[in-house]
């Protein structure tokens, strides 16, 4: 494909992947966090790079950038991409960002002063973003001046009526909401975090509900002045039914579940 808006980068990708690089505003915010931030002379880490675009954005001002990706099969499209499109100081590592050592060709340890990770999802459940990035701090592989992109994400919650009785991505239908939203959580990536996490919070429903639950949203913080919504690619509406019903009045949901899980490890119930 040819993507007009992506500084016309000529891009392949595996079909779970061209979703992700036809979302525009995805894209886009990324795009502008990346060369508002990428130095000259920077070496830069893009954890989970997949097709590679914001490796290839990176690349346009960086001394070097790595590209790690996990997946062989997006690794063959990635590598088709950084040389189709001519970056020489793109470095390609088809491993786990949480497992690889980055040296230079002396051997010597390796620490970026950008590192982009893309491994986000919904209240981060079913990505490795923390246990990836954990991981990248305690080998202290980010310089003491480093920088985060993103570097932070907002968590919010709202009571509506569900429309079936398993966790599913709000989208096309929305589900009719029954509270107001609230902040529950924020997740600084500059920081360790335990991936394990548990939340009450009180809503009061404003209307009855047939099949009550939460609506979890995520706004991504990529640097200062920069917050990202939900796109059809990132972070869409994750609704978790608590499969019964609720009248009128003031509740305390208990939410919690393993960053970097599954959704079986999501747990809703009332306290």
């Amino acid at each position: 494909m040819e993507s007009e808006k992506n500084l016309k980068l000529k891009m392949e990708s595996p079909q779970w992947h061209y979703s992700m690089l036809v979302d525009e505003e995805r894209v886009s915010v990324f795009h502008e966090a990346i060369i508002d931030t990428v130095k000259k002379d920077d070496l830069v880490f893009d954890l989970g790079t997949g097709s590679g675009v914001l490796a290839m954005f990176a690349a346009k001002s960086a001394k070097k950038v790595y590209a790690i990706e996990l997946d062989p099969i997006t690794a063959y499209y990635t590598d088709k991409n950084i040389k189709g499109n001519g970056f020489e100081n793109i470095k390609l590592v088809e491993a786990d960002a949480s497992e690889y050592s980055f040296k230079d060709k002396n051997g010597n340890p390796e620490k970026a002063d950008v590192i982009i990770a893309e491994m986000l999802d919904t209240a981060l459940i079913t990505e490795p973003q923390v246990p990836v990035l954990n991981e990248i701090h305690k080998k202290g592989l980010l310089k003491d001046e480093g920088t985060l992109i993103p570097e932070s994400v907002y968590n919010t919650a709202q009571v509506v009526d569900c429309r079936t009785n398993h966790i599913y991505y709000d989208e096309e239908v929305i589900s009719k909401p029954a509270s107001d939203e609230k902040l529950y959580s924020r997740i600084n990536f500059y920081n360790i975090n335990d991936p394990k996490v548990s939340y009450n919070i009180e809503f009061t429903l404003l209307n009855d509900c047939n099949n009550a639950g939460l609506r979890l949203n995520t706004y991504t913080k990529l640097k200062d002045g920069l917050i990202a919504g939900a796109t059809p690619m990132l972070n869409p509406p994750l609704i978790v039914p608590l499969n019964k019903p609720l009248k009128k009045g003031t509740y305390t949901f208990k939410i919690s579940y393993i960053m970097g899980g599954d959704f079986e490890n999501v747990k809703l119930s009332l306290e």
